[in-house]
C-alpha cells in the first residue's frame, strides 16, 4: 500500500480514507463524525441515527 501512496500529494492522502476489502467498518468518532457532516441523519451503521436490522435479505439467500 505504501507504494500506491508514494506519489499522492500530501493534502490529498491526509483527505483519503482507506478501508481493506473484508475488514469491517470503522466506528471511530472521526469517521463517524466525517459521516454525519456529508450525511447527516442518512448514514446507516453503528452509532448511526437510521436503524438496520441485525440481518440483511442477503443472509438468507439459498
Amino acid at each position: 500500500m505504501c507504494v500506491l501512496l508514494e506519489n499522492v500529494p500530501l493534502n490529498v492522502h491526509q483527505m483519503m480514507w482507506l478501508q481493506h476489502d473484508g475488514c469491517p467498518a470503522h466506528c471511530a468518532r472521526r469517521v463517524r463524525d466525517a459521516l454525519n457532516e456529508l450525511y447527516p441523519n442518512r448514514w446507516i451503521g453503528r452509532g448511526g441515527l437510521v436503524s438496520w436490522p441485525a440481518r440483511s435479505p442477503l443472509d438468507f439467500f439459498l
